[in-house]
């Protein structure tokens, strides 16, 4: 007969003695894998949005008096009189003022799109007169039209009259 060599559980105990091997009868659980994310699509998106937001959409300078005036095209020029005249209930309104360009940006694309959503045809957007800007120009003034031009909901927009804001607002009027 050949000596059987000492398995390690005999080691540890001739060298610490009163040490006893502990039973795992634990299983590690199953984790599924995990989902692929498309994280660069995802970072892809974020970045467009952010340089949306910060890109000068509107170069013009508009004057505080200057009116606003834009109409998308396929539309009549009467539709934009109308509006202006105020033949449409305006339903919801919207105030600018005191907003930095970039939160005013993403205030007037959201109020917009919830107004859309929510069947709302005619807003008021209040953008101020730019009395208390730098320069005393209206700062909000010369973007709001390029943002609304762009805007997919927007049929047609105007300075309000006197009675309603002057050139210190706009009437915006939505598609169906």
């Amino acid at each position: 007969m050949t000596p059987k060599d000492p398995t390690l559980e005999e080691l540890l105990s001739k060298e610490i003695p009163g040490v006893n091997r502990l039973k795992q009868d634990k299983v590690a659980p199953y984790r599924p894998p995990l989902e692929a994310t498309p994280k660069q699509r995802l970072l892809d998106n974020q970045r467009v949005m952010d340089e949306l937001l910060e890109e000068a959409d509107e170069t013009t300078s508009f004057e505080s008096g200057d009116e606003l005036k834009f109409l998308r095209t396929g539309y009549t020029s009467r539709l934009l009189k109308k509006l202006r005249r105020g033949d449409f209930a305006i339903q919801d309104e919207l105030d600018l003022h005191g907003l930095v360009a970039g939160d005013a940006k993403q205030e007037t694309h959201g109020f917009i799109n919830e107004c859309a959503r929510d069947n709302v045809r005619a807003i008021r957007i209040v953008h101020g007169k730019g009395r208390n800007s730098a320069g005393r120009t209206p700062i909000l003034k010369n973007m709001l039209l390029g943002w609304l031009s762009k805007n997919q909901h927007v049929i047609a927009v105007c300075s309000t009259p006197a009675n309603d804001g002057g050139t210190g607002a706009v009437y915006v009027l939505l598609g169906k």
